[in-house]
């Protein structure tokens, strides 16, 4: 699933692309991924998109907003004339000129000849029409935790941690704790830290503490510097890949040895996931 600098690298793109758009129609082929008052944003117009946590915020200038969660394999895809071009990367393969195809289930038509696509294989995600002052109390929005490198701060991640005995990846994960660490930056972060995955939270030290959240840092930074991850079918609003795939510090390495040390990368099952460390780097 997409996680926050895969998110955020979709909303710096909309942000580019859609703002000053007018939405002239919405063409809904798959209605359980759109709920709200479509007839509420047809001749609105883009003024901001945000994004909170791992979900999407388009404002419009009418007091509506079209909130969105890409889940697994959603596509939030942008396209205009001069873009035609455009293609798809990432497994999905599939050119920006045979969409609108089976798994396009939303089409947002815009002034200009511009066209949003909302791309979905698995149908997982979902879009909403919500008006803009009742986005946080929806309940994706309102169970959100604070955020790294928004308003996370040391002494909040000290709290978050000594009060909780859940192992520091699961403790990670939790959107109502901390919001927009996934797996990915979960295992990078734990690695750069040099901590165990499977250590209780209250177990680490002022220090440790330190280091941890100093590496969700970079490896957040790193992560929307190079676009996120492409790993399965995950690209940004013009339909490029990421490459943060080329950064994996230990995540899907399992079998190969460690950057650091040299030993052998593990992985076992944590939380459903699989988790991936260093046995001699992280204690």
């Amino acid at each position: 699933m997409p996680e926050l600098p895969e998110v955020e690298t979709i909303r710096i793109g909309l942000q580019k692309y859609l703002v000053g758009h007018i939405i002239k129609d919405i063409t809904i082929n798959l209605p359980k991924q759109l709920s709200g008052d479509t007839k509420a944003v047809i001749g609105a117009r883009v003024v901001v998109v945000k994004r909170f946590g791992k979900g999407l915020v388009i404002e419009l200038d009418n007091g509506y907003s079209i909130t969105a969660h890409v889940k697994m394999t959603g596509q939030l895809l942008y396209k205009e004339p001069y873009l035609s071009k455009q293609v798809i990367a990432g497994n999905a393969k599939v050119s920006m000129t045979s969409l609108p195809d089976k798994y396009t289930h939303v089409i947002f038509y815009l002034d200009k000849g511009a066209i949003l696509f909302y791309r979905d294989v698995r149908q997982f995600g979902w879009i909403k029409i919500v008006r803009s002052d009742l986005v946080a109390s929806q309940p994706y929005f309102k169970k959100l935790g604070p955020e790294p490198l928004r308003d996370l701060t040391f002494e909040q991640f000290q709290v978050i941690l000594q009060k909780r005995k859940t192992p520091i990846k699961q403790l990670l994960m939790d959107q109502s704790l901390i919001a927009g660490i996934g797996n990915i930056y979960a295992n990078d972060a734990l690695f750069v830290s040099r901590i165990h995955p499977q250590r209780p939270a209250n177990s680490l030290s002022e220090e440790e503490q330190k280091n941890l959240l100093h590496a969700i840092e970079q490896v957040l930074k790193k992560g929307i510097e190079v676009g996120g991850a492409s790993e399965w079918s995950y690209v940004d609003a013009l339909g490029k890949s990421g490459r943060y795939q080329n950064y994996f510090q230990v995540y899907r390495k399992h079998s190969q040895p460690c950057p650091r040390c040299g030993s052998e990368i593990q992985v076992i099952r944590l939380g459903g996931r699989g988790t991936f460390f260093c046995p001699k780097c992280q204690k």
